[in-house]
């Protein structure tokens, strides 16, 4: 409400109605018409068929995932093929490039099912480069692919670079380039990657039970993140925990399937596992080849 409406001129009283079937601004005390004719900005909620429905004064929200951020005029549906070819011709080359680029990223989030806050963020991060002029002279792949890897590193998604290659059509090492080189452009700062939270998705992947995955989590958790300051790969790290929560619960899981779901080979994950036999001082090495798995295993404390 206007600041000049909030007292009645009549009587100066503050009892000020506002009337939306009416359209009108009066004093409850005296009755004085203050405003008419008001127009209601809001859109049209009640509807009592699917013709009604879509009768809204309001449209999408605004965003960065198309080119033009949801911002364009509704065009009805027999002119949908003439607004493509007129919005096609209209579009500059810088314009055609972003819409591409967007597409990208929507396809390959979806493909790594992404919830569309990522796609939103990977947007985002796109259009920051594009306005540093940091996209030229490089494929739109390898850039979407390096900041879908950089949204994933901020969000905390459980997603690796070879997983991103996957669904791209860019090599891993030409995408770990671009990717060091936004990094250095845009000066952003990535924690080290948590490999306890890559334990649920691989847990699921293997079908192993909850306690598993908690019992996982809680060894890399009195691992106290010795792993990642040495530089470790965090896929390598929640295999062996996940293997070393396997032998603890009395369970097995094959050294082989568990490498391929993480990503790994099952070296990486015995080295792993021997550091945290090591640290976490555990009974005996149950990823030696020549030694059977144990019955039982258990942490000293």
């Amino acid at each position: 409400m206007d600041d000049r409406l909030r007292k009645c001129p009549e009587c100066e009283s503050t009892n000020i109605i506002r009337d939306p079937r009416h359209a009108e601004l009066y004093c409850a005390d005296c009755g004085m018409v203050i405003a008419e004719n008001l127009v209601d900005l809001g859109p049209e909620w009640r509807s009592y068929n699917e013709e009604q429905a879509n009768k809204i004064r309001t449209g999408p929200p605004m965003s960065y995932r198309t080119h033009n951020k949801g911002l364009s005029t509704p065009t009805p549906k027999v002119l949908l093929r003439t607004k493509r070819l007129r919005g096609i011709i209209s579009m500059d080359g810088n314009e055609k490039s972003l819409s591409f680029a967007l597409g990208e990223i929507d396809r390959m989030a979806s493909a790594l099912k992404l919830p569309n806050d990522i796609k939103e963020a990977t947007s985002v991060l796109y259009r920051k480069a594009a306005k540093r002029n940091l996209i030229k002279g490089r494929s739109i792949e390898e850039l979407v692919s390096a900041m879908l890897y950089i949204t994933c590193r901020q969000y905390g998604i459980p997603r690796t670079l070879k997983e991103i290659t996957a669904v791209s059509r860019m090599p891993l090492r030409k995408i770990r380039r671009t990717y060091i080189f936004l990094l250095k452009k845009l000066e952003i700062k990535l924690a080290p990657a948590d490999p306890a939270r890559y334990i649920p998705r691989y847990c699921s992947k293997l079908g192993l039970n909850d306690a598993i995955r908690e019992r996982a989590i809680e060894i890399l958790k009195r691992d106290e993140g010795t792993g990642t300051a040495r530089g470790w790969a965090p896929t390598g790290t929640a295999a062996a925990a996940i293997y070393l929560a396997t032998v603890l619960n009395d369970e097995s899981v094959a050294e082989k399937e568990l490498a391929k779901v993480a990503g790994t080979t099952p070296i990486t994950i015995r080295n792993r596992y021997n550091e945290l036999e090591k640290r976490l001082k555990l009974s005996a090495n149950v990823l030696s080849s020549s030694s059977p798995l144990p019955k039982k295993a258990s942490l000293v404390v």
